[in-house]
C-alpha cells in the first residue's frame, strides 16, 4: 500500500505544480500583455470604440466559458443549470457584470494617459479596496498584518502618482493626462474591489459551476455594452442628422483584435486560477507583471523610471505579499452556514477583470 500509494501521490503532485506553474506563468503574461498590447495598439492608430472592443471580448469569453464548462464540470444533470428556476437566479449577478463593463471602460481611458508601469503599479490598489469590501459586504476580519499591508498598498500608490505627476510624460513616447489616468486606476480599483466581493457573496448564496457562471456574468456583460453602444449610436446618428452610423470595426487594427483576444483570455484566466490555484500564486504574478511592465515600458515607450517609482515598487511588492500571506479570520456569512467559529480562510478573492470575468 506503501509503495502504491507513492505512486499515485508524486505523479499528482508533480501535475499540480506544474499547473501551477504554467498558471503562473500565462497570468503574468497575460497581465503584461494586456496594458502593452492596449497602448502599442493606441499608439500605431488603433482608435475603435472601447464598447465594441469589450463587447466581442466578453463574446469570446462566453464561447470559451461554456466550453470549458462541458469539458471540465458538466456530468449527467447538466441540463438543470439551464432550467428556468436556475437562471432567475443569475439575474443577481446583473450588478457583477454591470461593475464589469464600467471597469473594463476604465481600463482604456487609464491606459490612454499613463504608462504600462505606472498602471501596473497603481492597479495594485484594487487589493485595498478588495479588503475594504470584504469586511464590509462580507464580515471578514483583517489581521493586522493585512491592515499594515493595505497602508503601505496605498503608500506605494501615492508614490507611483507622484513621480508620474512629477515627470508628467517627460521622456516617454505616451502622452496623456496622468491625473486623469490616476482617477480612472482608482475608480476601476473601487468597482474591482466592490464586484470581486459581491461575486463572492453570490456563489455562497448561489452555488452554480464556476465556469457557468463565468460564461453567465460575460453574457450580461456582453448584453450591458449591446445596449449601451446602440443607445451612443442612435444618439451619434441622430446629431448627424440621418448620417449612417460608423462600422463596429471602424478604427480596428490586426493589433486590436490581439487586444480583444488578450482581455478574453484574462477573463479565462482568473477563473482558472480561482479553481485551480490560490491567492499567493496571484499575489506572486502581481509582483513579476509589475516589475515586467517596468522592463517593457523602459524598452518599448522610452519611459523614464526613477528611484521614487523604484521605491514604491518595492513598497508595493512587499504590501502584496504581506497581504496575501496572511489568514483571513472567517465571515459571519461563513459561520451561518455552518462553519466553525474562529477558523481562518486565505485573503479575500481580488478584484476584478480580474475575478470572475
Amino acid at each position: 500500500n506503501s509503495s502504491f500509494q507513492k505512486c499515485v501521490v508524486l505523479p499528482m503532485a508533480a501535475h499540480s505544480l506544474w499547473v501551477r506553474f504554467a498558471l503562473l506563468s500565462v497570468l503574468t503574461l497575460q497581465n503584461t500583455g494586456q496594458a502593452v498590447l492596449i497602448k502599442l495598439a493606441q499608439i500605431r492608430g488603433s482608435h475603435p470604440d472601447s464598447l465594441v472592443v469589450m463587447l466581442f471580448a466578453e463574446l469570446v469569453k462566453v464561447v470559451g466559458s461554456i466550453l470549458l464548462f462541458f469539458s471540465m464540470e458538466a456530468d449527467n444533470s447538466w441540463a438543470r443549470h439551464f432550467y428556468p428556476s436556475s437562471l432567475k437566479g443569475s439575474i443577481k449577478l446583473l450588478p457583477t457584470a454591470l461593475l464589469f463593463a464600467v471597469q473594463n471602460q476604465l481600463l482604456f481611458e487609464a491606459l490612454h494617459n499613463l504608462d504600462p508601469a505606472v498602471y501596473q503599479a497603481l492597479s495594485q490598489l484594487k487589493i485595498l479596496w478588495a479588503g475594504v469590501f470584504s469586511v464590509i459586504l462580507l464580515g471578514k476580519s483583517l489581521s493586522q498584518i493585512q491592515w499594515v499591508a493595505l497602508v503601505l498598498l496605498a503608500c506605494g500608490a501615492s508614490l507611483v502618482q507622484l513621480e508620474s505627476g512629477m515627470c508628467g510624460g517627460k521622456g516617454s513616447v505616451v502622452a496623456g493626462d496622468p491625473l486623469r489616468g490616476f482617477v480612472a486606476v482608482v475608480i476601476a480599483c473601487v468597482t474591482s474591489g466592490l464586484a470581486g466581493c459581491y461575486t463572492e457573496l453570490m456563489l455562497k448564496t448561489h452555488r452554480m459551476p464556476m465556469w457557468l457562471q463565468s460564461a453567465q456574468v460575460a453574457l450580461a456583460s456582453a448584453f450591458i455594452l449591446s445596449v449601451t453602444l446602440q443607445s451612443k449610436r442612435l444618439l451619434a446618428a441622430s446629431d448627424a442628422g440621418g448620417a449612417p452610423p460608423r462600422e463596429l470595426t471602424d478604427g480596428f487594427i490586426p493589433l486590436t483584435w490581439g487586444v480583444v483576444a488578450i482581455i478574453s483570455l484574462g477573463g479565462l484566466m482568473v477563473v482558472a486560477v480561482l479553481r485551480y490555484a490560490d491567492n499567493l500564486l496571484k499575489g506572486i504574478s502581481m509582483v513579476f507583471s509589475l516589475l515586467l511592465s517596468g522592463f517593457v515600458s523602459v524598452l518599448m515607450f522610452q519611459t523614464e523610471i526613477g528611484i521614487v517609482f523604484c521605491v514604491a515598487a518595492v513598497v508595493i511588492c512587499c504590501s502584496v505579499f504581506l497581504y496575501q500571506a496572511s489568514p483571513t479570520t472567517v465571515s459571519a456569512i461563513d459561520d451561518r452556514e455552518g462553519r466553525p467559529s474562529g477558523k481562518v480562510r486565505a485573503s479575500p478573492v481580488m478584484g476584478g477583470n480580474k475575478d470572475v470575468a
